[in-house]
């Protein structure tokens, strides 16, 4: 857990926020040595967001096949460490096009 006070964050905020979207670990803001608040990259809060927006859905029961495919991917630990996997890998270039020749 990284827990900053408001003077580091204001200090290397550029820094941090290139360190959460590397890593997307969550940041603690503080002060007096008590988180305050918590930063978090936008793709993990995008994902948060969809997880429970569908969770939420679901309680009405009106979720559709494709939004519990959905929501079973999101939640299955494997399956996001892949995509996460995948997404790095488009992000730095180790692709390969595909051709249907």
């Amino acid at each position: 857990m990284t827990l900053l006070n408001s003077a580091d964050l204001r200090n290397n905020f550029a820094e941090v926020l290139e360190t959460l979207a590397k890593k997307r670990e969550p940041v603690f803001v503080g002060r007096f040595g008590q988180p305050k608040a918590v930063l978090m990259d936008i793709f993990t809060y995008n994902w948060q967001s969809q997880v429970v927006s569908l969770l939420q859905k679901m309680k009405t029961g009106k979720l559709n096949h494709f939004e519990i495919e959905t929501l079973n991917i999101l939640l299955d630990d494997s399956a996001r460490e892949s995509l996460f996997a995948g997404l790095k890998d488009i992000e730095e270039g180790n692709v390969v096009p595909f051709s249907n020749d």
